[in-house]
């Protein structure tokens, strides 16, 4: 009876040691649940999302691309949604950035007439470090201010000049320009071209051609040379366009740096 009663003894021990190993075990994991250095948080719901900016496309830069807004261009209508294009794509000089804006005659003026032989004087600056110049419907006289400006680099002008559906005399401009765009059959005879003989339109793809005009310009290191075809420098320059040699109506030779697009 005596060891019967030991065995149940020993029976309960047993029982009672695993169900207060139990206990034990349960409060260590309650208290790792429950860890009172632990802090509680709390995640809310942002009812208005994020706003994600695109990143900025243009950098600061020393260099500048003189943009000089001449016939059809210079017209606020036209002018002010090209200019913000050219702002969000290479920033303006007063931020830093690569464009150099001009608008004739408004900053060439003097008393009420403006005169385009005036741009030389800018061209010159000394403070002005050029990248690159882009007239945009050239008026008349401008030539005369490239040739200023060549005369300054003894004919060898650093940086690539490209006139964009000019006005002025053909043959002036076509010497004082790297290369020469014009849309349709619209390059006139030999001679400058009053304002009021414009059509007043511009080419239908003008923002893309003066934003890839100006893109071509940034990748080139310096001024084509006249002894490359600048064909190739015009196939690049416009990749989505389709284009000709310029011919003169009177001589019948072709321009070996003035296209016409198609």
């Amino acid at each position: 009876m005596t060891y019967g009663g030991n065995m149940k003894k020993t029976y309960i021990r047993v029982i009672a040691f695993l169900l207060l190993a139990a206990a034990f075990t349960g409060c260590k994991k309650k208290q790792k649940t429950y860890d009172t250095d632990s802090i509680e948080l709390t995640l809310n719901k942002t009812e208005t999302p994020l706003v994600q900016t695109e990143p900025q496309k243009w950098h600061i830069t020393n260099k500048r691309v003189c943009v000089l807004f001449g016939y059809d261009f210079n017209n606020p209508e036209i002018k002010e949604p090209l200019l913000a294009q050219l702002q969000e794509n290479f920033g303006l000089n007063e931020d830093g950035g690569l464009i150099y804006p001009l608008t004739y005659p408004d900053d060439f003026k003097h008393g009420v007439r403006g005169y385009a032989s005036d741009f030389a004087a800018i061209l010159l600056e000394e403070n002005l470090d050029l990248a690159g110049i882009v007239l945009l419907g050239a008026p008349e006289n401008t030539h005369t201010a490239l040739a200023k400006n060549q005369d300054k680099w003894e004919q060898k002008v650093p940086y690539p000049v490209v006139a964009l559906f000019p006005q002025d005399d053909v043959l002036g401009i076509e010497s004082t320009c790297d290369i020469v765009v014009d849309k349709g059959q619209t390059a006139g005879l030999t001679g400058e071209v009053a304002p009021e003989e414009s059509d007043g339109q511009i080419h239908a793809n003008a923002p893309e051609i003066i934003i890839e005009t100006i893109k071509y310009i940034q990748l080139l290191d310096g001024a084509p040379e006249r002894n490359v075809e600048l064909q190739k420098h015009m196939a690049q320059m416009l990749a989505d366009f389709q284009f000709h040699h310029y011919t003169d109506p009177e001589s019948g030779l072709q321009s070996i740096n003035h296209f016409v697009l198609n």
